[in-house]
């Protein structure tokens, strides 16, 4: 009986500390998720916009991720790059695919602690999102960004 008792003391224990370690991490996405979350309603709410594509992920050292998708010419776009706590300058570089010729050619590029660049497609195109850090805080080489895509809402008017 007595090791039975220990061994569930042992293991309450174990899911304790495991509990406290996860929400002291590090690698947390936690921070970046308030931040967009605040983002989101502020867009949504206070400055009548429509997020249509949100896309967090993690970036290491000198590593990049693309995301792409196709853009409506009915809409001029934003698109924001956010970085977490340990992100200090992000760079975000657009490309679109040339329906004719099929090659990518280069939109436009912009580094800033929270980078927006305005898109306005002109065809139903595709494009590509690339999101690089630039400059992390002192002591970090990783950090979480989050790409969002957005425009003016078209049912609450202009």
């Amino acid at each position: 009986m007595k090791s039975i008792l220990f061994a569930a003391f042992i293991l309450c224990s174990l899911v304790f500390l495991n509990r406290q370690s996860y929400s002291q991490s590090a690698t947390t996405m936690q921070d970046i998720l308030e931040t967009v979350s605040a983002k989101v309603t502020e867009l949504e709410d206070q400055r009548n916009q429509e997020v249509v594509n949100m896309t967090f992920d993690l970036l290491v050292n000198t590593g990049k991720k693309t995301v792409w998708r196709y853009l409506d010419p009915s809409f001029d776009y934003d698109v924001m790059v956010i970085g977490d706590r340990r992100v200090e300058k992000l760079k975000v570089t657009v490309y679109k695919k040339d329906n004719a010729s099929g090659e990518w050619k280069f939109v436009d590029e912009y580094t800033d602690d929270k980078p927006v660049l305005r898109i306005d497609p002109q065809d139903f195109e595709q494009y590509e999102f690339t999101v690089t850090v630039d400059k992390f805080k002192s002591g970090n080489t990783t950090g979480h960004f989050a790409l969002l895509l957005y425009h003016q809402n078209p049912e609450r008017g202009k």
